[in-house]
């Protein structure tokens, strides 16, 4: 198997496309009422123009066996219809010891994931069951894209390089853990101030960018901070803003013209800054 990151970095450009499609799927907002016949449509709309799909396993697991069973087949359907994208289960695994290996084994090997979100609180012995096959990554989540984020995200640590947020500290941290380069990290695109400090930090590695839907972040602002010196690796997330785009039966449509407008208007950010695709 090809590394994660060339598999990543190949997907975007099989694609010519920065976005992933979120796929959380909620009773209440969805049009039709099986969730995998749901993200099947989106599927079918959208692999074109995505490089990758996120499902939220938040959104599964509160529907019980019936939605285990929903992301299983919305894997396979991935696999088998959009083969040449990234699978990123958004779960923010992490766990010490044995239990960080058994969510190790249900993310790579019975769920099938290229990478899984991260939360790397426990420090990096956490990390290590995930990150040492280089064929599957993470996504450290570093900076979020909620409001209350900074309550402990930015609180200032002392290091041996000064002061900094505690969020800046991760992701030097990550940089010296990315010995397999299948470190990312989970940016939030609401910040382009703090996303700007961490592409310097981290030049290189690959950027997970929810915020920029319903969230309301400033994609041009996100896509100039966040994409590396070639203008690329930052992954930008839209979830309900595409998959919610109408609750009608022409939802898969409007999520295909959502995810195109969302794919150009990032395109065209490159392309000013003379990044774009060749």
């Amino acid at each position: 198997m090809t590394s994660f990151i060339n598999r990543l970095d190949h997907a975007c450009e099989t694609s010519r496309s920065l976005v992933c499609v979120g796929l959380d799927v909620d009773p209440q907002r969805m049009p039709v009422n099986d969730p995998l016949e749901f993200n099947q449509a989106i599927v079918d709309a959208t692999a074109d123009l995505v490089c990758a799909y996120k499902p939220n396993l938040a959104f599964y697991e509160a529907l019980g066996i019936p939605g285990l069973q929903a992301l299983e087949g919305t894997i396979d359907y991935i696999r088998s219809n959009a083969p040449q994208t990234i699978i990123i289960g958004d779960a923010k695994r992490g766990d010490i010891g044995p239990s960080g290996e058994a969510y190790t084994r249900a993310m790579f090997e019975v769920w099938g994931f290229d990478a899984v979100t991260f939360n790397a609180w426990g420090g990096q012995d956490t990390l290590l069951p995930f990150v040492k096959d280089p064929n599957r990554g993470i996504f450290i989540w570093c900076r979020g894209s909620n409001p209350s984020a900074a309550d402990f995200q930015d609180l200032p640590v002392d290091t041996p390089q000064g002061r900094v947020p505690l969020y800046q500290h991760l992701a030097r941290a990550a940089v010296s853990w990315n010995h397999n380069g299948n470190i990312g990290l989970v940016m939030g695109a609401t910040y382009p101030k703090q996303l700007a400090d961490i592409r310097e930090t981290c030049p290189d590695m690959p950027l997970l960018l929810p915020g920029v839907g319903t969230q309301g972040g400033d994609l041009e602002a996100a896509v100039r901070a966040g994409v590396d010196s070639h203008g690329r690796r930052a992954i930008i997330n839209s979830s309900r803003g595409i998959i919610y785009a109408s609750d009608g039966p022409g939802f898969a449509q409007a999520a295909r013209q959502v995810t195109a407008n969302l794919r150009d208007a990032i395109n065209r950010v490159l392309e000013a800054e003379g990044k774009g695709w060749p």
